[in-house]
C-alpha cells in the first residue's frame, strides 16, 4: 500500500539515473507484496525488521526459508538490533534472537545482510565479532553513527550504506563518518518512502531522489 504506483517510480528512477533498486523486507505480510514487485525485475531483500519482532507470529522464520527456497533473493533483510525510545526493552532479547536467526540464514543461504541498527551499534559490533567475518558481506543501512563505529563495521567486511540524513547540513557526526570511510565501502540509498532529503521535504522519499544523497556525500568528502 506504499508502492501504489511502482511502474511510475521506477520510471522516475531510470530517468534521473538509477539504474537498479533494492526493496528490503520488513514482515511476513510485506514479503508477500514485495514478491508481486520480481515481476518487474526489482531485486529483493527479505527479512523481519526489528520493530516486527514482538508482533509477529511464530513460524515467521520458516515462512522466510520458503521464500529463500522458492524465489530469487539477493540479500538477507532488514535485520538487526533498534534499542531507541521507541521500542519496550522487553523487546531487545528477541530482538538479539531474531537476529542471530537472520546471521544463520545468511551463512546457509550465502546472502549479504541488510542491517538496521539504530541506538544499539555497541551491541552489534558485539555480535558480530563472534561471527566476523561473514562469508558473503553485508551493509548498515541508513547508518547514522560516528566515524570510529563505522570503520569498525568495515572491519567486520561490511559496506555502509548513507541515506538521505546526510543532505542535512546539521548532521555533523554522519558527515565526519563519511569523510572517514574508505571508498570502496561506501553505498548510497534513499530509504524510501521514508528520510526524504532536505530539499524536497515535505514529499515521501522515492529512488529518483537518490542523486541528492550522492552529490551530499561528494560535498562531504
Amino acid at each position: 500500500d506504499r508502492l501504489p504506483d511502482s511502474a511510475a517510480v521506477l520510471q522516475r528512477a531510470r530517468v534521473a539515473g538509477v539504474e537498479d533498486v533494492l526493496v528490503a523486507g520488513v514482515n511476513p505480510a510485506g514479503w508477500r507484496q514485495q514478491l508481486a514487485l520480481q515481476r518487474d525485475g526489482v531485486p529483493l531483500a527479505l527479512g523481519l525488521h526489528p520493530w516486527a519482532v514482538a508482533e509477529t507470529p511464530e513460524g515467521w522464520k520458516e515462512e522466510l526459508e520458503g521464500h529463500l527456497d522458492a524465489s530469487p533473493i539477493v540479500a538477507i533483510g532488514e535485520t538487526g538490533l533498534d534499542f531507541s525510545k521507541r521500542m519496550s526493552p522487553d523487546s531487545f532479547p528477541a530482538q538479539v534472537e531474531a537476529f542471530k536467526t537472520h546471521l544463520a540464514l545468511a551463512e546457509r543461504y550465502a546472502l549479504p545482510i541488510v542491517l538496521h541498527v539504530v541506538s544499539a551499534h555497541a551491541r552489534m559490533l558485539e555480535l558480530l565479532s563472534e561471527v566476523s567475518p561473514l562469508s558473503s558481506g553485508g551493509m548498515v543501512h541508513a547508518f547514522s553513527g560516528s566515524a570510529e563505529q563505522a570503520l569498525q563495521y568495515v572491519r567486520h567486511g561490511l559496506h555502509v550504506s548513507i541515506c538521505g540524513s546526510v543532505t542535512d547540513p546539521r548532521r555533523r557526526k554522519l558527515r565526519r563518518a563519511v569523510e572517514a570511510l574508505p571508498s570502496d565501502r561506501i553505498l548510497v540509498e534513499t530509504d524510501a518512502p521514508d528520510q526524504t532529503p532536505i530539499d524536497r521535504r515535505p514529499d515521501p522519499n522515492e529512488p529518483a531522489f537518490l542523486i541528492d544523497v550522492v552529490a551530499a556525500v561528494a560535498e562531504a568528502r
